[in-house]
């Protein structure tokens, strides 16, 4: 039997008594509940982890094992996803799961509504289970607030966290609806039905920051009723209180012990780190910096020095290299110390311009403090150093520095704020025509191994699959906007012999064939890919493309992007025509063809905190049309945080589970994580569900991505210059 509303509420009313009852301690800090983002046990609060902070539970509580990936992309947002291994239920029959548990996918977030004062409280609401199956879904508002070393929270839900029901929905006054909960409509739709309606219940509780400053004491009222447990059987439930202990072994890893249900053991460990405000570490294997010669006044030398190029009435400029140096020198170091591949050198007056392609450093300003301190050291009478970049042909930007300004900065004499402001970021072809000094031949051919990894996750077929690929890469240029790229990628050892299931579809299978993409063959094609790129105006790039673009699909495209300079706005059309590849993903392809393509709008938002936004509409490869938004944070280290979603003219009964194709990615620059600069990066992509619907196709290059340094913002954020 129930009880009254006034006993029920008595122990969280408890809870906020004993907190206010706290003297001054040390400010209690966030942790991680269970579930995954900041809370408590079983509850969220309303804090938040720091900014960038990405963290990872794994945590037990029979008959739930849940696996929890949190990101902290702003200060007021937080989202995570999860997997739930839930124990005594099978994913499926037994001849395709074996003994497997259900695995229950989910997406939360919560949003900051305001700050904590001196009098009020800090506020949040939340959803939880809003893009998986819904069956954990839950809304919630919860306030908290610090007393001393007690932190304090109590929340009102609807949904799992609040179906104890401690009073009726006070909405059912504005529609009769709210007052009762139906049950999960589709399995990965948003269940817009289901929000705010149901009876009301009250969680909370409060964390005590022991005088052991790695030790917190938890405890809390569980809003939530057992006997109405999804997809398994009632549990039993001896009190609604939950104790914990929460430790810091060591910075970035803690562990936590509950007591929950009167009646159960909890067990989690905790990782937490900071890449979008991590200082990016020494890259040993980097070369060193050339150290600034502080030579003699240059008229000193001129005497023992060559002229090189035309005479001064010729070009403007008496430029002389030292003693020793040569242009074919000075070329070799731009590329083995500054990471510049590069193509010519030219003089105008008193400054010096470097065009070529950064292959090495991902941060423009380092190249450009590395070149002009080489240059710095081979020649005299030059003032300036510019440099500029160059993708596949493309000229993008170009980048400039007073060698005046740099050596005050290496001898102490002014600070980086002060060298900033000597450095300029113009349009390619802002410096004056000069006379080329020097220029490199074409390197038509290039080769790289590298190892190849993929996996599927959450399946019904086991809980991770993966293939580790030994692949062998190339490049043969033509010119320095025509090149045919390919990879040759070959099985050295996966668990695929356990994937069996072919997720059903009412569309083309576009994507649903994965399972006969990653059995058939153990030597495949990935891509093999002629290109060709143009320069079609100041601010207009154009590219052309045929082969095999990706596993799945081959045929031919063309992209155009107009990017003016410095603005945070860009627009792209891509358009294609191809063909579905045989599964052995060889030279070969099978009876499915289309037409697909896309119009893009890119857009930076915000200069405080750098948010990139695009909406791509068109036809995707299932002959739906519709359109994706994106959104990423970007931190000024280069770590990316963000999220997509795709909505097509496909239902949501034809697109199936899911209902429609969303994800959440994190990126970090490889040189977070390698001992040498390397302009690549790590890609994590949680998409919880592969569907035919609102399938894209892949490409390997696109015209935004190589026409980065066109963002001011880009480069004057960035730690250097």
């Amino acid at each position: 039997m129930k009880h009254s509303s006034a006993r029920r509420l008595a122990p969280a009313t408890s809870l906020l008594a004993l907190a206010i009852s706290g003297n001054l301690h040390a400010e209690v800090p966030v942790t991680q509940s269970v579930w995954g983002g900041a809370g408590l046990l079983q509850n969220p609060t309303a804090r938040m982890a720091p900014e960038g902070e990405l963290s990872f539970v794994a945590s037990h509580t029979s008959p739930y094992s849940r696996y929890n990936v949190s990101l902290q992309p702003f200060p007021w947002l937080e989202a995570s996803f999860r997997y739930i291994n839930v124990a005594g239920v099978r994913y499926g029959p037994e001849g395709l799961s074996g003994d497997q548990n259900y695995k229950d996918k989910s997406v939360d977030f919560k949003l900051r509504l305001w700050e904590e004062g001196r009098w009020l409280p800090q506020v949040a609401f939340g959803m939880r289970d809003i893009g998986g199956t819904g069956l954990f879904a839950s809304e919630y508002l919860v306030a908290s607030k610090r007393f001393g070393q007690f932190d304090a929270s109590l929340g009102l839900a609807t949904g799992y966290l609040g179906s104890n029901g401690d009073f009726r929905n006070p909405l059912r006054l504005i529609d009769d609806r709210f007052e009762v909960r139906p049950g999960i409509q589709q399995a990965g739709n948003f269940n817009t039905k289901l929000m705010f309606r149901g009876p009301v219940g009250v969680f909370g509780g409060v964390s005590w920051q022991t005088p052991h400053d790695p030790l917190l004491l938890k405890i809390e009222y569980d809003g939530h009723d057992y006997d109405q447990e999804p997809r398994h059987k009632p549990l039993p439930q001896d009190s609604r209180i939950n104790l914990g202990l929460h430790y810091r072994v060591r910075p970035g890893v803690q562990v936590m012990l509950g007591w929950e249900r009167g009646n159960e053991l909890s067990a989690a460990l905790v990782l937490r780190g900071n890449p979008g405000h991590s200082v990016v570490p020494a890259h040993p294997l980097d070369p060193q910096r050339e150290p600034l010669d502080r030579h003699a006044a240059p008229g000193d030398q001129i005497a023992n020095a060559s002229v090189i190029g035309p005479s001064p009435a010729e070009s403007g400029a008496d430029v002389v290299l030292r003693p020793g140096q040569s242009w074919a020198d000075v070329s070799s170091r731009l590329y083995q110390n500054a990471g510049l591949n590069v193509h010519d050198i030219s003089v105008a007056g008193r400054e010096l311009i470097v065009r070529g392609n950064q292959t090495r450093y991902r941060r423009t300003s380092e190249g450009l403090d590395r070149a002009a301190r080489i240059v710095a050291n081979s020649t005299d009478d030059i003032d300036w150093v510019t440099v500029e970049f160059e993708r596949r042909g493309l000229p993008v930007a170009q980048s400039s520095v007073s060698l005046d300004a740099l050596r005050a900065h290496d001898r102490g004499d002014i600070d980086l704020a002060a060298l900033s402001r000597s450095v300029e970021l113009n349009p390619p072809g802002s410096s004056r025509l000069g006379t080329v000094v020097h220029e490199e031949p074409l390197d038509r051919f290039s080769f790289q191994m590298s190892p190849g990894f993929r996996h599927i996750m959450g399946g019904p077929d086991g809980f991770l699959l993966y293939q580790l690929s030994a692949n062998a890469s190339a490049e043969w240029r033509s010119s320095r906007n025509t090149w045919l790229s390919g990879t040759v990628s070959a099985n050295l050892f996966d668990n695929f012999d356990k994937f069996k299931y072919d997720a059903p579809s009412k569309l083309p299978r576009v994507r649903t064939d994965m399972r006969k993409y990653v059995t058939t063959s153990e030597v495949t094609v990935p891509v093999l890919q002629l290109t060709h790129t143009r320069s079609m105006g100041r601010d207009l790039y154009g590219m052309a493309y045929a082969g095999l673009f990706e596993s799945m699909f081959g045929g031919v495209g063309g992209e155009m992007l107009y990017r003016p300079f410095g603005e945070p706005w860009a627009v792209s059309v891509d358009v294609n025509w191809v063909k579905q590849r045989d599964f052995d993903q060889h030279f070969s392809f099978r009876d499915y063809e289309t037409g697909t393509g896309h119009a893009t709008f890119y857009y930076s938002l915000d200069r405080e905190r750098r948010v990139h936004a695009s909406l791509a509409a068109g036809r995707y490869l299932a002959g739906d049309w519709g359109a994706t938004l994106t959104l990423a944070r970007v931190f000024d280290n280069g770590v990316t945080m963000g999220a997509w979603a795709t909505r097509t003219n496909v239902s949501s009964e034809e697109f199936g589970e899911g209902s429609f194709d969303k994800g959440i990615f994190v990126t970090i620059p490889f040189d977070h994580l390698l001992p040498r600069s390397v302009p690549g990066r790590f890609n994590l992509v949680w998409n919880p569900l592969v569907r035919d619907g609102g399938a894209r196709l892949s490409r390997p290059y696109s015209l935004y991505g190589m026409t980065g340094e066109r963002d001011r913002r880009s480069f004057f954020n960035e730690p250097g210059f």
